[in-house]
């Protein structure tokens, strides 16, 4: 994997180029391989593995299997455009729990 850090960014070039330029590693993905190199990513030396939430759909049963401690850490980071917002429902999930309260308000 390119760069040496702990922190991997899995995604479309549009979204870990920026990453890569301030000298975190980047894995290329889209929809179609995105299963395979998480899978690959889950087997490294990875503390953090970012992916595009686009990606959320695909990765999910994935996710649920490696639920429970085991590194890397797989977090979502909000793509570029409009989406379904995967990571800030997961974002808030995180929170709620270590904290056990909600901190987000609902925009009306």
């Amino acid at each position: 994997m390119p760069g040496s850090s702990e922190i991997c960014i899995l995604g479309h070039k549009e979204l870990a180029e920026p990453f890569r330029a301030v000298g975190l590693s980047s894995v290329l993905a889209d929809k179609t391989d995105a299963l395979a190199k998480a899978t690959e990513l889950a087997g490294s030396e990875y503390k953090i593995v970012f992916y595009a939430e686009d990606f959320y759909p695909i990765l999910h049963d994935f996710l649920l299997r490696r639920a429970g401690g085991v590194f890397p850490t797989f977090v979502p980071i909000p793509s570029i455009g409009e989406g379904e917002r995967y990571a800030m429902q997961r974002v808030r999930e995180l929170i709620r729990k270590a904290i056990g309260v909600d901190v987000y308000l609902e925009a009306k």
